[in-house]
This record gives structure tokens, C-alpha cells and sequence, in this order.
């Protein structure tokens, strides 16, 4: 499994100023006007980052799992 840093998971790095944050539940950038439900965008915002370091190539950081037979 690889796991993307969960921090700053706005969908660019202006975009993750406090005041994009009216409440606990929306996200709404003052810069480009978009609107999502704020867990929501960090879902979206996660898979892409995880997607992003497997298109890379990046080794996953569990151990293997192994059967004992």
C-alpha cells in the first residue's frame, strides 16, 4: 500500500489558506471560485496524490504479506 501525505490536500498549493474553509463541512477557494464539501475534496485530493506516486513508480511502504501454509 502506498500512503500520500494527508496534509495540505488542497487541490494546489494556493489553495489551502484558512479563510477556504467557512465552515468545518465546505470548501470554497476565494482564488478559482470552486465549491465541494470539504471531505469530499480531500478524498479526491488523496486519490489523486496516490495515484500520482504510483504513476511514478514509487515503491509502497507495507511489508508483503505472506501465507503460512
Amino acid at each position: 500500500m502506498i500512503r500520500p501525505t494527508p496534509a495540505r490536500n488542497a487541490r494546489s498549493a494556493n489553495h489551502t489558506a484558512r479563510h477556504n474553509r467557512p465552515s468545518q463541512a465546505v470548501f470554497s477557494c476565494r482564488v478559482c471560485g470552486f465549491v465541494d464539501h470539504a471531505d469530499r475534496n480531500a478524498s479526491h485530493n488523496i486519490a489523486h496524490r496516490g495515484w500520482y506516486v504510483w504513476v511514478r513508480g514509487a515503491q509502497p511502504t507495507a511489508p508483503e504479506l505472506t501465507l503460512n501454509a
